[in-house]
């Protein structure tokens, strides 16, 4: 063995012995056999997750992208919205319907920036853990609107021609906490996960504008002040979360 055959094998086995604990959080096939080893060129993964919740109509894919600094740490980045819209009818006549309708359509938005920072400790052929802490930003607005719709002294809806309303809610939060989570490589490059967050939340809620207009005239009225709310929560959200890495 001459001396440049012998320098490029001792690179060689280097890199091999120093490969394993490198990119612990991307597997690659193994050439000869069908499992995967802990590590890997790509530098990023982007993925979508889905909420299940009663009630909502309408939600919107989380997103996330990680980009990985080096072997161990990665800059992540989700991005989030969702709608849910309920419709309440009540008629001038509920027992012989006689064509008037009243409606109240109730519709909650709501959207949610986040960053944060993951360690990726060593991990197993397909199974990749790690732990972080994100913090994030979010808005949203409650609405309401009325059209042929008024409520008695009770709280319930009746149908009353021409009255037209409408609130509106707004609200700013920001939140901060830590993650922990698992992607489960099933393919070389396809995976699906879990993570667990606990998060600090504080939600500064907006004045609550109420507005009504019917034949007896007009009025705008503030329903709720300014206020923040603070809260803690652990959850395992989004519920599915599928990713891919390139």
């Amino acid at each position: 063995m001459n001396l440049k055959a012998f320098a490029f094998t001792a690179v060689a086995v280097t890199v091999l012995a120093v490969a394993p604990s490198a990119y612990a959080q991307k597997p690659i096939a193994v050439k000869n056999g069908s499992g995967f080893v802990s590590y890997g060129a790509h530098r990023s993964t982007i993925e979508g997750g889905l909420n299940f919740s009663e009630g909502i109509t309408v939600v919107l894919p989380q997103v996330r992208y990680r980009y990985f600094l080096s072997d161990r740490y990665a800059l992540r980045g989700t991005a989030n919205a969702a709608t849910n819209s309920v419709l309440e009818n009540v008629y001038s006549n509920p027992d012989n319907f006689d064509g008037k309708v009243g409606t109240r359509t109730v519709i909650d938005r709501s959207w949610g920036l986040q960053g944060g920072l993951e360690y990726h400790p060593s991990g197993s052929r397909r199974v990749s853990p790690y732990f972080g802490a994100v913090a994030g930003i979010g808005a949203g607005r409650g609405k309401e609107v009325w059209k042929d719709y008024n409520q008695d002294a009770t709280g319930d809806g009746i149908y009353e021609f021409q009255t037209t309303a409408s609130l509106n809610a707004p609200f700013f939060s920001y939140n901060f906490g830590a993650v922990a989570g698992v992607d489960i490589y099933l393919i070389e490059n396809l995976y699906m996960g879990l993570e667990f967050n606990w998060l600090m939340n504080v939600r500064n809620n907006r004045i609550v504008e109420f507005e009504i207009e019917s034949l007896d005239g007009s009025a705008k009225v503030n329903l709720a002040p300014a206020d923040r709310r603070v809260s803690t929560n652990f959850s395992a959200l989004p519920t599915v979360r599928v990713g891919w890495r390139f």
